[in-house]
């Protein structure tokens, strides 16, 4: 039996001294978690990372309960609390595993959990019901999916799409990273659900592009870059890697002016080729002297960081024209094939001026379209709407009773509450929270244990 372990926070403030009372939003995140090698690389991490950050600069009145398979240094937030719970690593045992007894514990009688966010949708039933049927809490969830195991992707023997699909359906909203991986989702799931289901999986499924940090978008193009094509995707078969190594010799038998730069490739399998590495300050330098990008056909519609990472860096993509990448950069030049692909190169490497203004164009798109904060006040506003329409009790006798407890006490504990309600846990407390954060004189308090005082 797994046992998990709590990593404090190293900030936090001693309940009975300074206390600052709000009305705070506690929200259990769920994790999806692929990459445990180097657990700063996952996407799943760097997108969780993001979005924190974003929403702690939006509002300072959220809490949040990661689960993790280890402690992560990048989200000691100062409102975080992390429970670290060994996890398989291999993804389809991964998104079979779920350790009830541990969940269970994490779950504690102290706790509460405003709303669930949720990456991990084959997950949701079980979360659910163990949340539902051994606590006081029947919280909304939503959350966000950015692998599907669509027909045409997985590459192990049996996929979790149905549970996938049946997992979302418990969500009041999914967020998915383009409309182009939503119409693969919708069109493999047609071919198993009736319309009823179709028609309630659309109103579920929103895209939302995972843009990039304002601060992080620079202010001018370089107009004199050096004559490097840059590849900074992953140099795999779904990422058409050999096709794109195709195109380049094709391309070093007309000129050999130019350089290949392929950051994630472990050797160099060509002469025109160099994989020089850094950190991620370094890598952003080293693309800003980068001439033009490729963004190659993929097997998988998902959002391509790679090429973000290079527009918001001054850098312009000749993009494989279907609409993935039309999300990314509508404004943008596309090739239907590798001939295309060719004759584009060929001009950007001939005629700089034009280079010049694709680059530009494609740093205004990143200014204007593209700033993930806009996205998270969206998000929050969900968030506000979600809190809203959880459904709080009236000013019924008992309620009026928990308010003068709390009155009389100055603070309590859910805990305390409870015990002197005698409730076994088959009783809903959600109800009640709702209700005494929407009183007037009853506040929460900024921190990992939830404190109910009443301020005049």
């Amino acid at each position: 039996m797994f046992e998990y372990d709590i990593i404090p926070n190293m900030n936090l403030f001693e309940i009975d001294k300074e206390v600052k009372l709000q009305k705070t939003v506690r929200v259990l995140v769920y994790p999806n978690i692929t990459f445990q090698e180097d657990l700063e690389k996952d996407s799943y991490i760097q997108v969780i990372k993001k979005q924190i950050s974003l929403l702690n600069e939006i509002r300072d009145d959220l809490w949040f309960y990661l689960i993790l398979p280890c402690n992560v240094p990048s989200l000691q937030f100062k409102n975080v609390t992390q429970y670290v719970v060994p996890m398989p690593t291999y993804p389809p045992t991964m998104r079979s595993h779920f350790d009830v007894p541990t969940i269970k514990r994490i779950l504690s009688r102290e706790l509460d959990f405003d709303l669930v966010m949720t990456h991990l949708p084959e997950h949701t039933h079980a979360l659910k019901n163990v949340m539902y049927n051994i606590t006081h809490h029947k919280p909304k969830f939503f959350g966000y999916c950015h692998w599907w195991d669509v027909k045409d992707v997985v590459a192990w023997s049996k996929d979790s799409f149905l549970q996938q699909i049946t997992g979302v359906l418990e969500y009041e909203r999914c967020y998915l990273n383009t409309q182009h991986q939503k119409d693969l989702v919708m069109n493999q799931a047609r071919e198993t659900f009736g319309d009823d289901i179709i028609a309630r999986l659309n109103d579920i499924l929103t895209p939302q592009h995972l843009g990039v940090d304002e601060k992080d978008i620079i202010d001018e193009i370089n107009k004199t870059p050096e004559k490097i094509i840059v590849f900074n995707h992953r140099p795999d078969t779904y990422k058409h890697f050999k096709e794109f190594v195709a195109v380049c010799d094709k391309l070093y038998e007309i000129r050999q002016d130019f350089k290949v730069w392929v950051p994630l490739l472990s050797s160099p399998t060509r002469e025109y080729m160099t994989v020089t590495k850094g950190n991620k300050k370094w890598y952003y330098k080293e693309l800003q002297k980068c001439y033009v990008g490729f963004s190659p056909k993929q097997s998988y519609g998902g959002w391509s960081v790679s090429t973000t990472d290079g527009m918001m860096n001054g850098v312009p993509y000749i993009m494989y024209d279907d609409t993935y990448y039309h999300e990314l950069n509508e404004m943008g030049d596309f090739f239907e094939d590798d001939h295309t692909a060719l004759q584009l190169l060929n001009t950007y490497l001939d005629d700089p001026e034009y280079r010049n203004e694709e680059a530009s164009k494609a740093l205004d798109w990143m200014r204007n379209k593209l700033v993930y904060k806009y996205k998270m006040i969206e998000m929050s506003m969900y968030i506000d709407r979600l809190v809203i329409e959880t459904r709080a009790v009236k000013d019924t006798d008992r309620f009026k009773e928990i308010v003068e407890w709390i009155k009389t006490a100055g603070k309590l504990s859910k805990g305390d509450i409870i015990d002197r309600l005698g409730w076994g846990r088959g009783i809903t407390w959600t109800p009640y929270r709702r209700a005494l954060m929407n009183h007037p004189n009853i506040f929460d308090t900024n921190d990992s244990t939830p404190y109910y005082y009443y301020k005049y």
